[in-house]
């Protein structure tokens, strides 16, 4: 069964004056809405604070992406965080991998096998962001091997509309968030395998199989991939408590 598909932007900020109320009390907050404009579901995802970098993924398809890090031994003087729309495919196409790599070759394309980049306020305006503007945009971004260009041509207009309307009303809880200095990194898409059909303890539909974690389909980040490793394993020492049950009863016999 294909997983929904997770698409958007890195959001770069300085956290000082905006994120550092919310990541001082929480360091990797989760904010979650559902959209006015089409009812979806739009959330943060892997906050680096006050010190963090976007930085680029390469795939295996030559296609680019972005994501985010903090590192140890440097700090930077912003904060990145994605923020994520998630989008569910049904018939004829079901197929949200595919319909994400065609989202990030047009990206990869348009950025001339870079990242794109672009100031919020470019991007409200209707214009590409250009490298003279970038550089003299209050925040400094932290990955330089990127094209200023227009985000609103490579994602889908329906996504622009959930992650515009998100950042401006949580701009009323998170102040500077929604500043035209704001600045956009896309694409960044997250994908996911297709689910592994289980029961409550992991176990597959073959007897004796369990399945855990992203790469099974069944979770969607760190936390829940733990839990489901948590289960996997409270199912497999049933599944042997049971044999070795049979096996003694049957000695027993």
């Amino acid at each position: 069964m294909p997983n929904p598909l997770d698409v958007g932007v890195r959001v770069e900020v300085p956290p000082k004056y905006v994120m550092d109320p919310v990541t001082n009390l929480y360091m990797d907050p989760k904010i979650i809405m559902y959209t006015k404009s089409h009812d979806d579901k739009v959330r943060t995802f892997c906050v680096n604070p006050g010190g963090g970098f976007v930085v680029m993924e390469r795939y295996d398809d030559g296609t680019v992406g972005v994501n985010g890090e903090t590192y140890v031994d440097k700090r930077s003087n912003n904060t990145n965080f994605a923020l994520l729309t998630s989008i569910r495919l049904t018939d004829p196409m079901e197929d949200t991998i595919e319909y994400g790599k065609s989202i990030a070759r047009l990206a990869t394309k348009l950025g001339g096998g870079r990242p794109i980049i672009q100031r919020l306020g470019d991007l409200e305006d209707g214009r590409r962001s250009t490298w003279d503007r970038i550089r003299r945009n209050v925040i400094e971004p932290t990955m330089k091997i990127v094209t200023p260009g227009d985000i609103g041509m490579a994602l889908p207009h329906r996504v622009l509309d959930n992650l515009m309307e998100f950042l401006h009303r949580v701009d009323n809880v998170i102040p500077g968030l929604a500043s035209k200095y704001t600045l956009l990194y896309a694409p960044e898409i997250k994908y996911y395998s297709m689910r592994a059909v289980v029961n409550r303890f992991m176990e597959t539909t073959v007897d004796g199989v369990f399945a855990a974690g992203d790469g099974a389909g069944l979770s969607r980040g760190i936390n829940v991939a733990a839990a489901t490793g948590v289960l996997a394993a409270w199912g497999t020492l049933m599944k042997l408590g049971k044999e070795i049950r049979n096996e003694l009863i049957n000695k027993i016999k």
